[in-house]
């Protein structure tokens, strides 16, 4: 069945429809729209959100259009303004890309909500001075030990690193800590390494967005640091031949000490057939925290709210509505992640989970400007040189390099 008052298109880029419109009684005293809400959301989450908004919201009706994360920016460039959605889930570190664009209009937690998520998280949707988006869940790595192997858990990764090495010298492990890497990595789990040494990939303005002219793949403090990561790499601490398959496989069978992953191990977590910890990676520096990087996901209000006349009730839904802690729980449990709404964290019976979302507590959310996409590929190459073993390039050097790069393509 099609929406009520404009068409919803079913030939956008990479679309699926539940073309279905959700058509319900006013409620509060806003008055209703007689022109549908449309929300673009995933597979993932389209049910729950078709079930929650079954009588629309607040007497205008709701038309949920299941479109999957990887088509969203394509799709919104290619729509016509009629068939254009008023709100959309997606990852934050668009945002700022959608911001400057005009896509998406400024947006966040109702005041009195506000205080249930972390400022780090909220900053994931801050472009300028202002904030695109309500975060609904969040995903991080962590440490996994295997308590098998290692009976007391290290408090630095100092502690960690001798550990480790000792039980490959001795013949109980095989590899000491697995880490993802592998040709075309982009480092995204090495980033807890990298903040420990002081890097970062950039700044942040003092209103929580993200200062494109701080560039720290290159900081003093990393720099200053950097012949830990020499060392890591004479002593076989890290590999950078080692795939995501070939790390899983490495601690699943029980043959290294460590392993950095996340969420989307869960069902490899839960067949493990020894004893483990979850935990935050150790500092390494005293002082500097190991901090993962955060992938927060959530929904955005767009510009074609306002030009269908819907942008007030869009916003509304959106700050106040799918900011409830009862609504975020049922949307991040619909892909296995927590809740970015902090008493929503709370009630999260799975401990793994539990476990992976402590571990992010200091986590920073991925940078969301344009300038990004120019900086995965140098520093994720600037791990593999540098953990390359035998011939490796200097980390001082490696990174070095990476900062020049990363200057030259952003400008």
């Amino acid at each position: 069945m099609g929406a009520v008052g404009r068409t919803v298109a079913t030939g956008v880029v990479g679309t699926a429809l539940l073309g279905m419109s959700l058509i319900g009684a006013a409620v509060g005293n806003a008055a209703p729209a007689t022109v549908p809400l449309t929300i673009w959301v995933d597979a993932a989450h389209a049910p729950v959100l078709t079930e929650m908004l079954a009588k629309g919201y607040k007497g205008t009706p709701v038309t949920i259009v299941t479109k999957e994360l990887a088509d969203v920016r394509a799709a919104l460039a290619a729509t016509p303004v009629e068939s254009a959605p008023d709100v959309i889930w997606g990852e934050q570190q668009w945002s700022g890309e959608l911001a400057a664009a005009g896509t998406i209009i400024p947006v966040e937690p109702d005041a009195k909500r506000a205080d249930r998520f972390r400022t780090s998280v909220l900053d994931g949707f801050t472009f300028g001075a202002q904030r695109y988006g309500v975060p609904v869940q969040i995903s991080n790595v962590a440490l996994i030990t295997n308590a098998a192997l290692v009976k007391t858990q290290p408090t630095t990764f100092g502690q960690l690193s001798k550990k480790a090495l000792a039980l490959v010298s001795k013949g109980k492990a095989k590899k000491a800590f697995v880490v993802p890497q592998g040709e075309g990595s982009d480092g995204y789990a090495l980033y807890p390494l990298f903040s420990g040494l002081g890097g970062y990939f950039f700044g942040r303005t003092p209103e929580g967005g993200v200062d494109q002219t701080n560039l720290g793949l290159a900081s003093k403090a990393l720099l200053k640091n950097s012949d830990t990561i020499d060392q890591w790499n004479a002593s076989g601490l890290i590999d950078s031949s080692l795939s995501a398959d070939a790390a899983r496989k490495s601690f699943v069978k029980g043959k290294a000490a460590f392993w950095i992953a996340g969420p989307d191990e869960m069902a490899t977590l839960k067949a493990l057939s020894f004893v483990y910890r979850i935990t935050a990676v150790p500092p390494i520096v005293a002082g500097t925290k190991a901090a993962p990087l955060l992938r927060v996901q959530g929904f955005m209000v767009t510009s074609f709210a306002k030009k269908h006349g819907l942008k007030p009730i869009a916003r509304q839904l959106v700050s106040t509505y799918l900011t409830a802690p009862s609504r975020q729980a049922k949307l991040a449990a619909a892909s296995g992640l927590n809740p970015a709404n902090t008493l929503a964290a709370t009630k999260v019976a799975e401990p793994r989970l539990v476990a992976i979302g402590l571990a992010g507590v200091d986590g920073v959310p991925v940078p969301n400007i344009p300038q990004m996409a120019s900086v995965w590929g140098p520093y994720g190459a600037a791990w593999l040189s540098s953990t390359a073993g035998a011939g490796a390039t200097p980390a001082k050097d490696a990174f070095t390099a990476a900062a020049d790069a990363v200057t030259k393509a952003i400008g």
